[in-house]
């Protein structure tokens, strides 16, 4: 045996996707427990939610008859992750946004995928600073002026306003679409 095999970890592997497998079936309850039993340590918590979506992406590339109940698992799944604090806010809508841009790119359009409006209104809901107080390229020659915490907020919005952008010909709220243009605008002056 190699130094690199992990006949362990290899094993740990199978059994998740065997649990995966097993909560299609599973009513949210049933499903909730079993995450509930399962939860790593909270060091390794991220990684292997990651790791839980990764394994359904590669089921609904190999299974396209069961891509339906995929979905549905994956979109709890990420729903689960934001209730649960593994993922924040933001991270969940931007994961939400690129998902179902993936999805309808490749001809799927599920009744379980959220609408436009949906995803972006999650995207801006999830924008740590208003449109009129973003720290924008233009307001400063100088970045290092800025604070860490407004770069930071002003990257997140530009991560988040990328992911939204994607679903702004489908979104039917007039007053939403037009709030996204507008950081559509400023996108290129974010950090």
């Amino acid at each position: 045996m190699s130094g690199t095999e992990d006949p362990a970890g290899d094993g740990r592997r199978q059994a998740i996707k065997d649990g995966l497998v097993d909560l299609l079936r599973f009513d949210d309850h049933r499903r909730g427990r079993w995450l509930d039993r399962r939860q790593p340590a909270p060091n390794e918590r991220a990684n292997w939610w990651l790791y839980l979506l990764l394994v359904i992406d590669q089921q609904m590339d190999g299974q396209s008859r069961r891509r339906a109940e995929w979905t549905e698992l994956k979109l709890w799944l990420l729903r689960q992750g934001q209730a649960r604090a593994v993922f924040t806010e933001a991270d969940s809508a931007e994961q939400l946004a690129y998902f179902t841009m993936r999805m309808r790119r490749a001809g799927i359009n599920l009744a379980v995928l959220p609408s436009a409006d949906e995803i972006v209104r999650a995207c801006l809901n999830a924008l740590p600073v208003h449109l009129d107080e973003v720290a924008l390229l233009a307001d400063r020659r100088d970045l290092s002026g800025l604070d860490r915490a407004q770069m930071r907020q002003s990257r997140q919005a530009k991560k988040l306003v990328s992911a939204a952008q994607w679903h702004l010909d489908e979104v039917q709220d007039a007053a939403l679409a037009s709030l996204l243009r507008e950081w559509i605008g400023v996108k290129s002056q974010l950090v």
